[in-house]
């Protein structure tokens, strides 16, 4: 008997371009990574953009589930042809033997190399995996020639000279010049660089004296003047540290751009000034790019091939030039001459290659996955949890801020988890502890306890601190309001942290004012607790919330004489369905045991899709994230009909 056709669902894997950066506070790196991702969305073809995902990574993660998933790499830029600083040395080499392994094409996008050496192993490993047939692509923005002579045999990689990519940062930002007249930005960099890269005599006294001698030549011009950072934390307390050297430590709110948590803000900084002397490389490039003179001041060669590449050689001084006089007088004249426009050839030397790379394998790989139909994909939403409410930017973590909540359920996050503490006038708030760290991040210097630790702070001083100047902070009402107003079935895990007896009586006592009479939160509220004290108070209460048991890692359980067997009674005895557990908690036995005793787990917290797919494949139920998100997992998939004739 004839049966009618009917439409599967199919699915399929998208393209996969992996995008390797730099992850730090030197924003520079981020800014890179900005001007390579523009490039990259710009070179995919207009008729088949959906068929493709942009995965960003951090070369550091070591993350090489993730890695070997992609189908194009890319090496977004920076100084990754090098071996006696940052370890790139390690880092590049494992992502081309991983490359090599599961045959994926990779480029690099207008790298910097920095020297070579045939006795350094460090050298020779990096210059081993450059020759492997996966890599198809290199250009330079700097030392071509040391490339083609030291570093590759291999005739077949394509290698050609370029600029740096952030000469497209007015297009990547939509950010342009906006000076404020006579401005002058002072791009400032940590003490001991010059010495880190063999220019003894550039002694951090020597750059006290230096950075006076420079202001009072421009306060004599008739300057004003700011120091700004490119975001790492020692550049911006030499800057402090030169402010008070002058004696001007109080008016540093005039003088110094607050430092900046994210790229934008750097580039917007720069923006402002109508000239610019700056010790690092990329201060002076987005500089360029914004069409604003520049000078640099050399502690790298990296420097001085810029300058010679964009022809502004005379802009780049070198060590025995770092004289106040000379350095205004260089900055008076570049003002004078202004910034030619970067040509259309210097920003074809970066879009081409790339585009064309793109372009030529991305369309293998298309058309290699368009018959190629995978099962089911994991439905994400249901397994990933947004620990301290997510973080952001790859860089920011245990934040508990509104940002990272609106981030986090705009990325498909149904699953959240919030630190809450009191603060030391009795007020539940969402912060991880009052640790040292914690006023770091709120810039804050704490009022110390007995023993030096800190203590917790009042609402009101909290509530006006900024995480890293930027992050708004955030109290228990508002989170929940927040969530009150959120559709569907999503969860909330309020981690209380270890409160002594007097302290949980108060924790206890707010979230009674704050839940009670509100019905409905015990379907989506959990509190992590660490102690059957903590349980059995908390339980008692009559709090609508669900308790989440948790389960040390095997040597602190062996400390404290606790086994998955009483651990197991204990939950059965409570009623207690959910455990959470530290990662490093996280093994076979564990497991084993949960399963056996119908207990779910969710498991604190990776950075990594490694460690992601081992613990689910271990069976843990939900598990905490802090950078990957459902939506950007799901994305990597595709769905479609196929007709099948039965």
């Amino acid at each position: 008997m004839f049966k009618r056709p009917y439409r599967k669902v199919i699915y399929r894997r998208k393209v996969m371009i992996l995008l390797v950066q730099i992850v730090n506070r030197n924003l520079g790196d981020a800014v890179i990574a900005e001007n390579a991702a523009y490039l990259v969305r710009k070179a995919l073809p207009r008729l088949g953009r959906q068929h493709y995902v942009i995965q960003n990574y951090d070369i550091q993660s070591e993350d090489y589930e993730l890695a070997a998933a992609c189908d194009l790499m890319i090496f977004d830029g920076g100084g990754l042809i090098k071996y006696r600083q940052e370890d790139f040395h390690i880092y590049v080499p494992a992502l081309l033997e991983c490359a090599r392994e599961h045959e994926i094409p990779v480029f690099f996008n207008s790298v910097g190399v920095e020297g070579y050496d045939s006795g350094d192993e460090r050298c020779l490993r990096l210059a081993r995996t450059l020759n492997y047939d996966c890599v198809r692509g290199i250009t330079v923005r700097d030392d071509l020639e040391t490339l083609r002579r030291f570093y590759l045999n291999n005739d077949t990689v394509f290698t050609a000279q370029a600029i740096d990519c952030a000469v497209f940062t007015p297009e990547a930002y939509g950010v342009h010049r906006q000076t404020q007249p006579g401005l002058i930005g002072l791009g400032i960099v940590r003490s001991r660089i010059f010495e880190d890269y063999g220019i003894p005599e550039i002694t951090r006294e020597f750059q006290l004296e230096l950075w006076q001698g420079i202001i009072r030549e421009l306060e004599a011009r008739g300057y004003a003047w700011k120091f700004f950072a490119n975001g790492l934390r020692s550049d911006y307390d030499f800057a402090l540290e030169v402010l008070a050297y002058m004696g001007r430590a109080e008016q540093a709110e005039q003088y110094l751009v607050p430092r900046p948590s994210e790229s934008r803000e750097l580039v917007q900084a720069v923006a402002s000034f109508e000239g610019v002397i700056a010790c690092r490389m990329h201060a002076n490039i987005i500089a360029y790019a914004l069409g604003i003179p520049g000078i640099g001041l050399v502690w790298n060669d990296k420097m001085t091939f810029w300058g010679e590449r964009t022809g502004y050689p005379q802009r780049f001084l070198k060590s025995c030039q770092f004289e106040p006089v000379t350095v205004v007088n260089s900055l008076e004249q570049s003002i004078r001459e202004g910034v030619r426009p970067c040509p259309a050839a210097l920003k074809n030397s970066v879009r081409k290659p790339l585009s064309g790379f793109i372009r030529r394998y991305g369309t293998r790989a298309w058309k290699k996955h368009r018959r190629d139909y995978i099962p089911k994909p994991q439905n994400w939403n249901t397994r990933l949890v947004a620990a301290a409410l997510g973080g952001l930017e790859m860089r920011y973590t245990n934040m508990n801020t509104p940002q990272g909540l609106e981030s986090s359920i705009r990325h498909g996050f149904r699953l959240l988890e919030a630190d809450i503490r009191l603060t030391g006038d009795g007020h539940l708030v969402c912060v991880n502890g009052w640790s040292k760290g914690t006023y770091e991040k709120l810039g804050v210097q704490p009022d110390l306890e007995d023993g030096g630790t800190p203590g917790a702070m009042d609402y009101e001083a909290f509530m006006q601190c900024r995480m890293y100047g930027r992050f708004e902070t955030m109290d228990a009402a508002q989170l929940l309001e927040r969530m009150r107003r959120e559709e569907g079935d999503w969860k909330l895990i309020l981690d209380i942290g270890k409160p002594n007896k007097e302290t949980l009586a108060l924790i206890i006592e707010e979230f009674q004012k704050l839940c009670g009479g509100k019905d409905g939160w015990e379907k989506h509220l959990f509190m992590r607790l660490q102690s059957r004290h903590d349980t059995e108070a908390v339980q008692a209460s009559g709090l609508p919330v669900q308790v989440m048991y948790y389960v040390p890692q095997k040597h602190k359980r062996e400390e404290k004489n606790l086994t998955l067997d009483s651990i197991g009674k204990f939950c059965k005895k409570r009623g207690i369905q959910w455990v959470s557990l530290p990662k490093e908690a996280l093994d076979e036995e564990l497991m084993s045991y949960l399963h056996r005793q119908k207990l779910k787990s969710c498991v604190f917290s990776y950075h990594r899709y490694t460690d992601v797919l081992r613990a689910l494949e271990l069976g843990a139920d939900w598990i905490a994230v802090s950078y990957l998100s459902p939506d950007g997992l799901n994305e990597r998939t595709e769905s479609g009909y196929t007709i099948v004739v039965r």
